[in-house]
């Protein structure tokens, strides 16, 4: 198969083909079964191998962001879906209605779930929500760490505040890490990014960092054998770390070919990343509605460095701002930041 290892995948000016061509790939609309509404901002997936679910979180981040900013009277909402990967691939129509896990109305300050990991011992569904409370006339969002069932209970878990800048979740083996992608906030956040500081990182379940090296630190999955897989996204690069009670240490990176956002785990133990090869195309799509972002999916085995091309997209012409993608005994499954629906790509023969 088409591969790249470690640095490589940055040096090389071609990108090799990928292994799902866009021609085996589709779009598929999901629309909220209650509202009839099309779902916008699938950003994140987790994934029940048990069960072969796939579950969604998704808000339309530009609508929010817009209601927050002109100090609209209520901020748009999302919702948290699921759908069995056998009917995602079977949809022959092109669409699916999918219901929300649970109410809207059953979070304090709205529902607008940012990343979601599966926990398979409480089969439970843990999230950063990302809430709004009206301070005058203003709106302000405060992440919170949260948590529902799998299948839909309407008991909704202990609220937990999360750092200002969490980003991403993952729940593994009794405990629950979170990844902040600043170590500060408003002003700061943008010092940060302006001299390309390593101030972010991986944080425990209370908020607690315990590694802060990273460079816009986002999606987190777990290995096989137990350790953490970091996406930096400003670095270009996975950050493996082996975590302890007050510490993660650094273990290897392994360059991809864009900046990873989300993270899954394919059946296979390689760990799947969405990349963004253009950040200032990515930044005029998702920031002001500009034209369209690249997509790229691809995969990286923790035990050999190697990197392997999913899917490609330059122009985003077939998909705009992959943000996350699963790699299942069916095919490919992605989701995105902006665009509508999931990417699906059949499995090559």
């Amino acid at each position: 198969m088409p591969a790249l290892v470690l640095a490589a995948a940055c040096e090389r000016a071609e990108i090799p083909p990928a292994i799902y061509a866009n021609d085996q790939c589709r779009r598929v609309a999901i629309e909220n079964s209650e509202t009839g509404e099309p779902i916008i901002g699938a950003e994140d997936i987790a994934v029940d191998w048990e069960t072969k679910r796939l579950f969604i979180s998704a808000y339309d981040r530009r609508s929010v962001e817009r209601a927050a900013r002109r100090k609209k009277a209520a901020i748009p909402q999302g919702g948290i879906y699921a759908v069995d990967i056998d009917d995602l691939f079977a949809a022959s129509d092109g669409s699916l209605m999918l219901d929300s896990l649970t109410p809207q109305g059953d979070f304090n300050g709205g529902l607008r779930p940012h990343g979601v990991s599966y926990d398979a011992e409480n089969h439970e569904l843990v999230f950063i929500n990302r809430t709004y409370e009206r301070r005058g006339n203003k709106w302000t969002m405060t992440p919170k760490l949260q948590r529902i069932g799998a299948n839909g209970e309407v008991y909704v878990g202990e609220v937990t505040d999360a750092p200002c800048s969490a980003n991403n979740v993952l729940a593994r083996d009794d405990k629950t890490y979170m990844s902040f992608d600043h170590g500060a906030c408003n002003w700061r956040a943008g010092f940060e990014d302006v001299f390309k500081l390593k101030r972010s990182g991986l944080a425990t379940g209370a908020g607690v960092a315990i590694f802060d090296r990273a460079s816009f630190g986002n999606g987190i999955e777990a290995t096989h054998d137990g350790d953490i897989a970091l996406a930096a996204t400003r670095e270009n690069a996975l950050i493996f770390l082996k975590p302890a009670a007050k510490s993660a240490r650094e273990k290897f990176r392994i360059e991809l070919p864009g900046g990873p956002d989300n993270l899954t785990i394919a059946e296979d133990g390689g760990i799947v990343a969405a990349v963004h090869p253009a950040m200032m195309r990515l930044a005029a799509n998702r920031r002001l509605g500009l034209g369209r972002a690249p997509s790229r999916i691809v995969k990286s085995d923790p035990d050999t460095g190697e990197v392997n091309i999913l899917f490609d997209d330059p122009t985003g012409k077939i998909f705009s701002a992959a943000t996350v993608g699963v790699e299942t005994s069916r095919g490919l499954v992605a989701g995105s930041v902006t665009d509508a629906g999931l990417l699906v790509c059949q499995r090559p023969a």
